[in-house]
């Protein structure tokens, strides 16, 4: 009786090790939109985390991320230790290339691909 109530016990608590183990404060963000970063960065700022907040932005719409228009949000980012990322592919199918982007925005090879790589080791994925 007394094996079988520690085997138990060591059950129990390698659930719960497991399950908090599990517990990330690492997000990342899918959006083809500009427009939604403000509400992002707000959303990001509300949670507070102390772990790694990633933005990835794809699609048709990913130029303006190079204009003066979303500098507040660029500059937001920054201050909110948030990464912005662009998918290679998208800048490649609207012919921008990478160096005419601001400094702090990352370029990454494939949106989708880059999320389910985070979401692999942990991170929590939005898509919008």
């Amino acid at each position: 009786m007394k094996n079988i109530f520690i085997v138990l016990i060591a059950l129990v608590s390698f659930s719960v090790t497991a399950q908090q183990q599990q517990i990330t404060d690492n997000f990342v963000v899918l959006t083809s939109n500009p427009e939604q970063l403000k509400p992002i960065l707000l959303a990001a700022k509300e949670l507070n985390t102390s772990g790694d907040f990633k933005i990835v932005l794809y699609g048709a719409n990913v130029s303006p991320i190079k204009t003066a228009d979303t500098e507040d949000n660029r500059k937001q980012a920054i201050k909110q230790n948030v990464s912005l990322n662009v998918c290679k592919m998208s800048l490649d199918r609207l012919k921008i290339d990478p160096k005419d982007l601001p400094e702090e925005v990352e370029v990454v090879d494939n949106a989708f691909l880059t999320a389910f790589q985070l979401q692999k080791k942990g991170y929590k994925l939005l898509s919008l």
